[in-house]
C-alpha cells in the first residue's frame, strides 16, 4: 500500500519531491511491474485540478526519473524519458467521408486480401482489408501495398498501415493523394469494386456531461482511461487520491472514495468474474459502471459488423470518427480516427500525461460498455485504430451510441444494430 507524505502547508513541488525522495529510500519502483510510479500519478492529478503547471511537474519528473535510472542502470541502459507535453494547437478536424461496405475476397499470388469497406474523402482515400499471407510461400515481412485506380482513371499507390503477424495483418492501404471522393468503382491491383452499397444511417451530436466537482470528475475519468499494456492494480489510483487530499481538493473522507476503490477492484481486467468488496454490491454501484460490472463474463453477444464512416463535431478539441463495428459472443470493436493523435499509457511512463479520451458506449436496453486500445497508430495530428469493448453486446439491443468522453463534453454517435433489424424480419416471416 502506498503511504504519503504529509506536507501542513501545501506545496505541490514540494510534495512531489518528497514523494521521490521515499521511492528512492525505499526502492518501491522494483515491485511495481509496469504500473506507473506513485510521483507521475500524483503529479498527473495535481496538474489536472490546476494545482501545479504541467512544466513544473515534469521538471521534478526529470529529475527523479534519472535518479532512480543512476541507482538501477548507471550505464542508461533502461532510462526512462520524459516526454515533455507540446501546446495546445487547434485541431484540424476530420473531414466528413463517404464509406461505402465492401465485402469482397481477392486472390493474390502471394496473399488473399479479405476487403471490409472503402472510405472516400477530400483528403484521403483507403480500403480496409485483411491480409493474409500465402501460407506455402516465404514472406517477406515487408508491409503490402496496392495500385488504386478510381473511374476517372487516376492510379495512386495505396500503403498498408495496421498490425497483425505472419498469420495475417488487420488494416487499411491508403493513398497520399485521394481520388475522387464519388467514384462509382475503385480498382484494386486489377480487381474491381463495385461502390454500391450503404453504410448505416448514424446520428452524431454532442452532450455537456453532469456537472461534478473536479475532483470527483478527475478520479473517475482516470478510472476509464484506456491502456493497452497494463491493467490497473486496486492501489494504483491511491498516489492521485493523497495528492488530491493533501491539496485541500478533496476530503479523506469523501464517500465517493469507497465507490472508486470498489469499481476499481471489481473491474474484469482482475478477474474472470466481477466481485466487489463487502457491503458494496453491484446494486451500491453508481452508474454507468453497475450495468457495465453486470454483463461481465457474458457470452451471449451477437455476431456480425456494421460500416458506420462517422464523424462527430469537433468537441474539447477532439476530433472523432466512428468507421465500422464487427461483434462476436465475448467483445466487441469500434475502428475510429481521432485529431489530434492519442498517446497509449505507456509501461513505465512517469510522465504528466496528455490529454485522452474514455470510450464509453450504451445501448438501448440501459448496458453501458468501457472500450480500451487495441491495434493503435498515432501521431501529433492523427490516431487510427481499434478499440475494444467488453462486456459482449445484449443480443436483445436494437441500437448503440459509442460516447468518447473529455472532461465536460462527449460526442454520441448512435446507429442502428442490422442484425436487430434481420431478427425482427425473420419472426415476422415466421408469424
Amino acid at each position: 500500500m502506498w503511504d504519503s507524505p504529509s506536507v501542513s502547508d501545501f506545496d505541490a513541488e514540494l510534495y512531489l519531491r518528497l514523494i521521490g525522495e521515499q521511492m528512492l529510500l525505499d526502492g518501491s519502483l522494483r515491485d511495481r511491474g509496469a504500473r506507473r510510479p506513485p510521483i507521475a500519478e500524483a503529479a498527473g492529478a495535481l496538474v489536472s485540478l490546476g494545482v501545479l503547471a504541467g512544466s513544473d511537474a515534469e521538471t521534478v519528473l526529470e529529475d527523479y526519473s534519472l535518479a532512480t535510472a543512476l541507482r538501477d542502470d548507471p550505464q542508461f541502459r533502461r532510462r526512462t524519458m520524459i516526454r515533455r507535453q507540446p501546446g495546445r494547437s487547434d485541431t484540424k478536424a476530420l473531414k466528413p467521408r463517404r464509406v461505402v461496405p465492401c465485402e469482397r475476397s481477392i486472390e493474390q499470388p502471394h496473399a488473399t486480401v479479405q476487403v471490409r469497406y472503402v472510405s472516400l474523402s477530400e483528403d484521403a482515400t483507403s480500403v480496409a482489408v485483411t491480409w493474409r499471407p500465402d501460407a506455402s510461400r516465404p514472406w517477406s515481412g515487408h508491409p503490402p501495398q496496392a495500385t488504386l485506380i478510381d473511374d476517372r482513371g487516376t492510379a495512386e499507390t495505396a500503403h498498408f498501415s495496421g498490425g497483425g503477424s505472419n498469420e495475417g495483418m488487420l488494416g487499411r492501404l491508403t493513398t497520399v493523394r485521394p481520388l475522387a471522393p464519388d467514384t462509382a468503382w475503385i480498382e484494386l491491383d486489377g480487381t474491381r469494386l463495385e461502390l454500391t452499397g450503404a453504410a448505416a444511417r448514424f446520428d452524431a451530436s454532442l452532450e455537456r456531461l453532469p456537472e461534478q466537482d473536479p475532483a470527483h470528475r478527475y478520479l473517475w475519468q482516470r478510472v476509464a482511461m484506456p491502456s493497452e499494456f497494463h491493467h490497473e492494480s486496486a492501489d494504483s489510483i491511491e498516489p492521485a487520491i493523497d495528492a488530491l487530499v493533501a491539496a485541500g481538493v478533496l476530503a479523506a473522507d469523501d464517500p465517493l472514495l469507497d465507490d472508486v476503490r470498489a469499481v476499481i477492484e471489481a473491474m474484469p481486467q482482475r478477474r474472470p468474474v466481477p466481485s466487489v468488496r463487502s457491503g458494496h454490491g453491484l446494486d451500491r454501484m453508481p452508474e454507468p459502471w453497475r450495468s457495465l460490472l453486470a454483463r461481465q463474463g457474458r457470452h451471449d453477444g451477437p455476431t456480425g459488423s456494421v460500416v458506420v464512416g462517422a464523424v462527430a463535431p469537433t468537441f474539447e478539441g477532439f476530433s472523432v470518427a466512428v468507421l465500422d463495428l464487427k461483434s462476436d459472443t465475448s467483445a466487441f470493436q469500434v475502428e475510429v480516427e481521432v485529431a489530434p493523435g492519442l498517446d497509449h499509457r505507456m509501461p513505465f511512463d512517469w510522465s504528466v500525461q496528455p490529454r485522452q479520451l474514455a470510450w464509453w458506449a450504451r445501448d438501448d436496453r440501459g448496458n453501458h460498455f468501457l472500450g480500451h486500445l487495441g491495434n493503435w497508430s498515432s501521431t501529433e495530428n492523427y490516431s487510427h485504430g481499434l478499440i475494444g469493448f467488453e462486456p459482449a453486446l445484449d443480443p436483445r439491443a436494437t441500437r448503440l451510441e459509442i460516447m468518447p468522453t473529455a472532461e465536460t463534453t462527449r460526442a454520441l454517435i448512435s446507429f442502428t444494430l442490422p442484425w436487430s433489424e434481420q431478427q425482427a424480419a425473420a419472426t415476422e416471416t415466421r408469424t
